[in-house]
């Protein structure tokens, strides 16, 4: 009877520790139920300069994330007054505007390199041969037709800031405009180097190799002593007829007038415009569609403003095959990198490419020069 007795005892004693411990633990769940729904309520409370009916989860992701870019002005809410929105697809969305802007993109020769210069073999013409009879001797003929041109590449870049404000409160989403600014200023400094850029920083230019008349032309071994070679209109500044515009197109090769084409400046077509052949149907041809070229004499022509302006002795068109007469050398595309850290309350965009052009077939691409030939 006694050890029945110590048994109750003892299974009585045990299921009084198991309802502590149960109570135990409803109290700490209670607890933890409260400090959540505490956590929930302040959660949903709205923050203070930000409008949760503004957030984007997806660009919310991206600040977390990071990556993305341009230029010395600041964005800001006081000078702005836009808000921004960026995603990781900058660099192929700036490129792409890049070469639909840039005539120059659009018509040169591109190629990629993974070294700070590229060493390019241009054909300057072709073996000599000759006829010969069956049992006569065999001089050697010449084979030094190639010729070795390194063209060197150069940093372009862009840094702009955006506050973190003007990213909190944005109402628009102004990432195209944003694409487009980016782009379009890199179009603007890489059209002009690639026009008139002097080789030192960036890269050499079609104009910055001058011209010689016609004439004179040769396409020397020495790349760095480079001309185009070049017509006259027979008059300072201006053209009165079109026997110019014949002869540039007769001074090309006919190996090169299969994808030739014009490039002058608004100014220049203008004038163009006005000229009429002997049975007086006008030379240039407007196209009805955007996206399709006037055409002068059948060549389409592309407009440049960062060619001369209509002056005595400037360059008033070249004509020629652009792809065969100048490389553009891509060593980077573009790369962003974003940067939350380095000023307080601001987010910085580091937006860069590496790049270089040079003429590397002088004979492919001729220049009219609006002035007298000279002796």
């Amino acid at each position: 009877m006694t050890d029945f007795t110590q048994l109750t005892k003892q299974i009585n004693d045990a299921s009084e520790n198991i309802k502590s411990r149960i109570s135990g633990l409803e109290s700490n769940f209670e607890l933890m139920d409260n400090a959540l729904k505490d956590v929930q309520v302040k959660g949903a409370r709205p923050q203070f300069g930000i409008n949760e009916t503004k957030s984007d989860p997806a660009f919310s992701a991206y600040l977390t994330k990071g990556t993305a870019p341009m230029e010395t002005k600041d964005l800001s809410v006081t000078n702005d007054g836009q808000g921004v929105t960026v995603r990781s697809d900058w660099s192929t969305s700036v490129a792409s505007l890049v070469r639909e802007y840039s005539p120059m993109r659009k018509l040169a020769g591109a190629i990629s390199t993974n070294s700070n210069e590229v060493e390019i073999l241009v054909n300057r013409g072709e073996p000599q041969s000759a006829w010969i009879g069956e049992l006569d001797s065999r001089a050697e003929t010449t084979t030094e037709f190639m010729t070795r041109h390194k063209i060197a590449v150069y940093e372009n870049y862009a840094y702009p800031s955006i506050t973190l404000q003007m990213i909190e409160d944005s109402e628009l989403n102004i990432e195209d405009w944003l694409n487009q600014q980016v782009a379009m200023k890199f179009n603007r400094q890489e059209a002009e180097a690639f026009m008139n850029g002097d080789g030192t920083g960036k890269p050499r230019g079609l104009l910055n190799y001058g011209t010689v008349k016609e004439a004179d032309f040769v396409w020397g071994a020495d790349t760095a002593l480079y001309s185009i070679g070049a017509q006259y209109s027979g008059v300072d500044a201006d053209i009165n007829d079109a026997d110019a515009l014949f002869d540039l197109v007769d001074s090309v090769k006919a190996d090169y007038l299969n994808g030739s084409s014009w490039m002058m400046t608004r100014a220049f077509r203008n004038k163009v415009r006005k000229l009429k052949d002997t049975q007086g149907q006008y030379l240039l041809q407007p196209s009805l569609d955007l996206k399709v070229q006037d055409t002068l004499l059948g060549y389409p022509v592309y407009l440049s403003e960062d060619m001369p302006t209509l002056a005595a002795d400037s360059v008033g068109a070249l004509f020629g095959n652009f792809d065969q007469g100048y490389k553009i050398v891509d060593r980077l595309g573009l790369t962003v990198q974003r940067d939350a850290t380095s000023k307080i309350g601001w987010i910085r965009y580091y937006v860069r490419r590496r790049l270089g052009g040079a003429l590397v077939n002088p004979e492919s691409i001729k220049a009219l020069v609006l002035g007298i030939e000279p002796a």
